[in-house]
């Protein structure tokens, strides 16, 4: 496969399809109620509740957090024989965490933002780098830490790739 190629079969599935930020859990759909701003409460469930969502769910209920994105497309990649690693990008100046995922094709790393969330400046475009150490090299360059999540990302459970982190953070662990 060619990298348009591996692009389209995840932009079809996630790009553009109605796709809501927000996660599914016990047959409920939460989603952030953005007239707040930033919604207190619907962060406290995802520190709480939230799972991480098997790809079925994500699929048929069109919403999910950006592991739930990253996860539907390391499953349509798997199936395609496309190798791939999910990564945790901490804003170190933010203080934020995003999971994003990239992908190898043609001898390159590529980077899609699919997440349901459109503010994101990169979302639907690729960026193509030589290996991953490019990709790295950018991200760390605009301050934030890389970090491989890609086997600590397990459907069903609570994101402790992130949550680890931020408690570590937050007691100086």
């Amino acid at each position: 496969m060619k990298i348009p190629d591996v692009c389209k079969l995840l932009k079809d599935e996630l790009l553009d399809t109605g796709f809501e930020y927000g996660f599914f859990l016990d047959g409920k759909k939460y989603l952030p109620d953005r007239s707040k701003g930033f919604d207190e409460a619907f962060f406290n469930l995802l520190l709480t509740v939230y799972r991480v969502q098997d790809p079925a769910d994500t699929k048929k209920m069109k919403v999910g957090t950006c592991n739930d994105a990253v996860v539907l497309m390391k499953e349509i990649l798997d199936c395609n024989n496309v190798n791939n690693t999910i990564w945790l990008l901490h804003d170190l100046a933010k203080d934020t965490y995003h999971t994003v995922l990239t992908f190898r094709c043609e001898d390159k790393t590529v980077y899609l933002e699919l997440t349901p969330q459109y503010n994101k400046d990169r979302y639907g475009k690729e960026q193509i780098f030589g290996a991953d150490a490019g990709f790295i090299q950018e991200f760390e360059g605009r301050g934030y830490e890389v970090v491989d999540v890609t086997e600590e990302v397990v459907i069903g459970d609570r994101p402790d790739f992130i949550l680890s982190r931020m408690h570590r953070e937050q007691t100086g662990d």
